[in-house]
């Protein structure tokens, strides 16, 4: 098994799930019209456009820009050193990684290649172009390194086709500051360049003169890209950010007076990058959202799907540099990360899209997936399944295109809206809460019967207490994927007093032990009583709410204690007033004793090691329910099939793959056990090294920072870490549910209890009869 480190980001965000969940829309359909007709029906039913793929020579790393040029795609890549299997870390030193300007025709062959005179310890090339001369120009960022920084050199050069080198032309950019890195320079048809960069200052746009002299500096805070249309306009892909919300902008660089020009909202929410329209293109840029390819009207906003770019073959989950031949075919270079050699490299592909009459095309039965939001390893394993297959074809409906900034929970509305008049798709994708709606609709199918049937998958394969949590009352089992992640609530063994239960009444009382001055000393500045409130009642299981039944229990003493401990945490939580220059993670206040609790989000075998690393024993208590604390799961990615679908059988054959051994590529746990044993068993495997004196040392696995200058070493995982994570993973049993309705009467309803106007009991009384009159609305 290959080994995967976990990234600092993935960690990071932990927290912000609870803060802002994927809430399944309660309202059941008001929002959308069933009779319009969906955008890939409409627009792809007559046409489909057919790849020629290829596999380039196998490259490090991926390629990170690319060209079309006559006949010939131009792109780059980067090549790094890579220690061999016995590799002496104390002497080995890595050679200076090189890049590498290559090209081919369009079906694959005649490549050509050379690699860039590198003179500094690192290098990287920031856009490429081919001259009217047919020469290759780019922009070159050098750096050496000293102990503190980076010495770093820029050039504008041009290669001839063979690499013999014609142009080298150092750049000044005076106001870049210590740190400078170009993110884009786009070459323009009359000679002059934009370059995007990061800079001390933030992010700079450089406009230059057909010289390559500075004629205009230009300050943003996020950006895109940039690209010149047909008719000599240059716009810069932008973001702004109206109250709550950003805005994904087109702004138009005005060169003779250095500054900005027009501005042009764009209505695609997801968008990665912008492209100029083709000659003979009734619109006039092209822009790729990850899911299609659009075409884009500037004057009235208009967006024209081209393509699909999991129909045309592609997962697009890293973005795929995109260009077009003079014959209107589309070309594509895709960096394959998941499908990596043994070695390591990456495998790189080139399609040539051409765009055919579906009646030219052998015919393939139609099976729908529906969902929000399509990402991660979902969109390799339907390319692979369309890949594959020769009678059968995955088509994915993204209900997330009629979301907009405004209404982003458009798309699910219209997602449920389609379900409940019968034209739901044959299968759904998406984290449970998301789904949780069809499930209490019995709006999908039982799983069971076609998991009991299956010669090569078995039940005691998987964990069983995540398969029983996610089993209806009666025994169904509509939603699975193969993984999944924890949350639990952690401390340190002594400054719990020796808790081992965890009810309502034992926060209530351990809060009283502590004698908190200060609320936010038991589960952090983030964790507010409105949020802590909303929390419980998400993973409740049946205890506040029967989802199934419709019913409400909240006029109790269970429900009083925890509004209660609702009304002793901070009431609200601002990011804008953090200082963020002497910010203090919650990790160093546990080690410092100044907070309690952490809500940890375990989904790696080493996730407990950064409470392990502040805490002197780790006592994971789950959250506190009714009955005692419980680990809540998480099942990140799971699918069903609608209980009305006519391909039932073959829609079993596509999920059957997501939990054969080997398919589980995300990052959080799998659900077959002997995955996880083997993820966790390698993770427990140190590695050393051994210093100048030979004493041997054991190797860090990586650092992860929480600001401040707090970090916390990963090591291998120990027997009481493996340990303590096989008791979490092996009892978890709640389900998390939400609905943005409930939620916004609980909001409601806890302001005047708050401000002291209301008792907790007079607070849960009413909560009772509202939610219980808008269930059973619901229900009926």
């Amino acid at each position: 098994m290959k080994n995967r480190l976990i990234k600092t980001g993935a960690l990071l965000c932990a927290l912000l799930l609870l803060v802002g969940a994927v809430a399944a829309c309660g309202g059941g359909g008001s929002g959308g019209t069933s009779a319009e007709t969906r955008i890939d029906d409409a627009v792809f039913a007559n046409y489909v456009y057919v790849p020629n793929i290829v596999d380039l020579p196998t490259i490090q790393d991926s390629v990170n820009g690319a060209v079309v040029h006559g006949d010939r795609i131009f792109y780059f890549y980067t090549v790094h050193d890579r220690p061999p299997e016995d590799v002496d870390w104390a002497t080995w030193e890595p050679e200076p990684p090189s890049v590498v300007i290559a090209s081919v025709l369009s079906d694959g062959t005649a490549q050509q290649q050379f690699a860039l005179p590198i003179e500094g310890d690192s290098a990287d090339v920031s856009a490429l172009s081919v001259t009217e001369a047919g020469n290759i120009a780019l922009i070159l960022t050098e750096r050496t390194w000293g102990e503190m920084s980076a010495d770093t050199t820029v050039y504008y050069m041009e290669f001839s086709q063979d690499g013999t080198e014609l142009v080298r032309e150092e750049m000044t950019f005076a106001s870049g500051g210590q740190w400078f890195q170009i993110e884009q320079a786009l070459f323009l048809a009359d000679g002059r360049m934009v370059i995007i960069a990061w800079a001390d200052r933030g992010t700079v746009v450089y406009l230059l003169d057909e010289n390559r002299s500075i004629v205009g500096e230009l300050t943003m805070e996020y950006t895109r890209g940039a690209t010149e249309t047909a008719d000599g306009r240059v716009l810069v892909f932008d973001m702004e950010i109206d109250g709550d919300r950003g805005v994904n902008v087109l702004r138009e660089l005005d060169f003779e007076r250095g500054d900005w020009g027009r501005s042009f909202p764009v209505s695609i929410a997801n968008a990665r990058s912008v492209h100029p329209a083709r000659d003979g293109d009734p619109f006039d840029l092209i822009i790729d959202d990850g899911s299609f390819l659009h075409g884009y009207n500037l004057q009235t906003g208009e967006r024209t799907p081209l393509f699909n770019w999991i129909e045309a073959g592609f997962a697009n989950d890293h973005g795929n540099h995109i260009g077009f031949l003079p014959d209107g075919r589309i070309s594509v270079l895709s960096s394959d990360w998941d499908r990596h050699s043994d070695d390591g490299s990456w495998i790189t592909e080139l399609a040539v899209l051409q765009r055919m009459s579906r009646s030219e095309v052998p015919e393939r039965e139609i099976i729908t997936l529906g969902g929000m939001g399509f990402w991660g390893e979902i969109r390799q394993q339907v390319v692979a399944f369309n890949r594959e297959s020769q009678t059968h074809q995955i088509r994915v409906v993204d209900y997330s295109m009629y979301s907009t900034p405004d209404n982003w929970m458009a798309g699910m509305t219209r997602f449920l809206a389609d379900f409940a008049t019968g034209q739901g798709t044959d299968m759904v994708w998406g984290n449970y809460m998301m789904l949780s709606t069809l499930v209490d609709r019995n709006l999908l199918a039982d799983l069971n019967p076609h998991l009991d049937a299956d010669a090569e998958i078995n039940r005691a394969d998987f964990f069983q207490n995540i398969l029983t949590a996610m089993e209806t009352p009666s025994g169904t089992l509509p939603l699975i994927g193969n993984n999944f992640s924890i949350q639990t609530m952690v401390g340190n063994t002594e400054s719990l007093q020796g808790i081992t239960s965890w009810t309502f009444a034992d926060m209530l009382a351990l809060m009283e032990q502590q004698n908190m001055t200060d609320a936010t000393q038991l589960l952090g500045r983030w964790m507010t009583g409105d949020r802590f409130l909303s929390m419980a009642l998400m993973f409740s299981g049946r205890d506040f709410i029967d989802w199934a039944e419709g019913r409400v229990n909240l006029d109790n003493e269970d429900f009083i204690q925890l509004l209660e401990i609702a009304a002793q945490l901070p009431r609200e939580w601002d990011e804008s007033d953090v200082d963020w220059e002497n910010y203090v993670s919650e990790h160093e206040l546990m080690q410092r004793g100044e907070q309690l609790l952490s809500m940890a989000w375990l989904s790696r075998p080493n996730s407990l090691q950064i409470y392990a690393a502040v805490l002197d024993d780790v006592r994971a208590l789950g959250v506190p329910t009714a009955d005692g604390g419980a680990h809540l799961l998480m099942p990140n990615s799971v699918l069903g099939i609608n209980e009305s679908s006519p391909h039932q059988d073959m829609a079993w054959s596509f999920i059957r793959q997501n939990l054969l051994p080997g398919a589980h590529t995300d990052w959080s746990f799998p659900l077959r056990i002997s995955e996880f044993e083997a993820e966790l068993e390698e993770a427990m495997i140190p590695e050393f090294w051994t210093d100048e004196d030979g004493v041997e040392h054991e190797m860090s696995q990586g650092g992860i920072g929480f600001g401040g200058g707090f970090m916390i070493e990963l090591f291998a995982v120990t027997e009481e870490e493996a340990h303590l994570l096989r008791e979490i993973v092996g009892s978890a049993s709640l389900l998390g549910r939400n609905d943005e309705m409930v939620e916004e009467m609980v909001q409601q309803e806890l302001l005047p209890f708050f401000a002291g106007d209301r008792s907790a009991a007079d607070t849960a009384r009413i909560l009772q009869n509202r939610l219980q009159t808008y269930l059973s609305e619901r229900m009926g």
